[in-house]
This record gives structure tokens, sequence and C-alpha cells, in this order.
């Protein structure tokens, strides 16, 4: 691997950046006190709302859930390069609206923090920021500055980069002047 490249959990990689992780824990607490919000507003299907919240959050406005929104950052479909639907909002959030419902038992929230912890640990340690939930459901949280559907790679990138610096071409460039 060179220096550009990384671990992931994403078998094919991703051509998006990986988003901060101080912006996405904020998201998500965010995330969290609105579904804590329902659940305790709500009158009797309250933690259900919560968790349908929490499920649904990342396909309200073009893949990003109130907490994304107010932070900046949006979640995007690998593999179509759109913003996240519905479905995919669900299964990539599952874990962590399942960890929701636990913390509403003092007795089952035990287990709520290890796999919230183990969430932002795959967040963190990830070179693109992938999670369990995005693995399953092919997605990844970006920069909201970052276009979805722009053709961007890494190629791309290290080529903007090294040809700012004369004598740093690589690829086609390189090979024209060292073979010419």
């Amino acid at each position: 691997m060179g220096p550009t490249q990384g671990r992931t959990a994403r078998r094919k990689g991703s051509p998006y950046p990986k988003a901060e992780l101080l912006p996405r824990m904020v998201a998500k607490s965010i995330d969290f006190v609105v579904a804590y919000l329902l659940a305790w507003i709500v009158p009797g299907i309250g933690p259900l709302a919560g968790m349908a919240y929490l499920m649904a959050a990342d396909a309200i406005h073009e893949g990003q859930s109130i907490g994304k929104r107010l932070m900046g950052i949006k979640t995007v479909h690998v593999p179509s390069r759109r913003p996240c639907s519905l479905v995919q909002s669900a299964i990539r959030n599952l874990p962590t609206s399942i960890a929701f419902a636990l913390t509403l038992n003092p007795v089952l929230a035990l287990v709520a923090g290890p796999l919230l912890a183990f969430e932002a640990y795959m967040a963190f340690s990830d070179a693109l920021g992938i999670r369990i939930g995005d693995i399953f459901a092919d997605t990844q949280v970006i920069d909201g500055k970052v276009p979805v559907d722009a053709p961007i790679t890494m190629d791309s990138m290290i080529r903007k980069k090294s040809t700012a610096i004369p004598g740093g071409e690589v690829g086609e460039a390189a090979e024209a002047r060292t073979s010419g």
C-alpha cells in the first residue's frame, strides 16, 4: 500500500475523502437527542418513533439527518453516487437504533455502550470512516461541500497535488517527459 492508501472496510474503495470525525460525532449526538425527545414526548409509541427517526434520518434531506445538516456532512450511496435512500438509511442506522432502544432500559443500556463504542472505533480507524452499517448499506459519510455525483477519483486528486510541484508529474505526463 502506498502512502495515500489506508486500510478500509470497503472492498472497492471510494472516490470520496473521509469526513472529519468530530462533526460526525456531534451530528449523531444531535440525532440521538431528537430520538430521545420523540421517545419522551410521544405517548405510548415514543421509543418506536425515536427508533424510526434514527433509521430514516439519513434519507430525510438528500442524505442528511437533522444533525448532519447542522454539521455540514451527508451520507452517500457510493456505487450510485447518490444521496442515501430510505432503505440504505435504515440498513446503515440499524446498529445505532438498536443501541438507542437498549439505552431506554437501564439494565440493557450496559450493552448499548460497547455497541456504540465499536461503531465509533470503526469510523475512527477506517481510512474512509466506514462503520458496520456503512458496510452493509454500501454508504459513506462525506463533507457536505463535496459534490455527490462528481467523477472524483483518487488518481485525479493525486495528480492535482503532484503536478503543482515543478517536476512532480505522475502518470502519462511523467512517462512522456522521461521517454521522449
